[in-house]
């Protein structure tokens, strides 16, 4: 899609901004963290530690985007009842390297010294917040070490779980303007 814009005479190649939501946040971040075009980020409670879910038994609500995949998985594996160890082999086998070296506390720091603000649920069950603090921690450092702290903000939207409320929007918008606006 970068490749696409950048062809365009009405896009300022210089000025792209990615938002997702869920997995789209995910896919941002990651996305953000191995391309410098991406000039800009807001990733929507997507930004998490796959790894820290998997050993502390909060991955259920994640792997209930995708359950009948993962149930199908156990199946013919022979797991009747899989845990977190299943679910790291089950990363494994459909995302390598997730719960690893691709893990938000891995990419989540690449992404500096560009714009990133993170929008996550303060009650999120598929971004639990010891995970997204491993997370925010990374990113703080990696930020500070760039001379750029001001350009990374976890925006913790109280009392919410997994959705974007209209704040957060607000919040995504607003960041946009500061970072890209001409």
């Amino acid at each position: 899609l970068i490749d696409y814009l950048e062809t365009r005479d009405d896009v300022d190649a210089k000025r792209i901004g990615l938002f997702g939501i869920s997995k789209g946040g995910i896919e941002t971040y990651l996305t953000a963290a191995v391309d410098p075009r991406v000039a800009a980020a807001v990733p929507c409670i997507g930004v998490e530690s796959f790894r820290w879910a998997d050993e502390h038994d909060s991955w259920h609500s994640r792997v209930g985007t995708f359950q009948a995949a993962f149930d199908a998985a156990a199946k013919d594996e022979g797991v009747a009842n899989p845990g977190g160890d299943f679910v790291h082999q089950f990363y494994a086998r459909v995302a390598p390297g997730l719960d690893g070296e691709f893990d938000g506390p891995a990419m989540v720091p690449l992404i500096a010294p560009r714009p990133l603000l993170s929008i996550n649920g303060d009650s999120d069950p598929r971004t639990p917040i010891p995970g997204l603090n491993l997370c925010v921690v990374a990113a703080h450092e990696a930020y500070a070490a760039a001379g750029a702290a001001d350009k990374f903000v976890l925006h913790l939207q109280p009392n919410t779980g997994h959705k974007v409320t209209p704040e957060g929007f607000a919040a995504a918008q607003a960041w946009f303007v500061q970072w890209l606006k001409p």
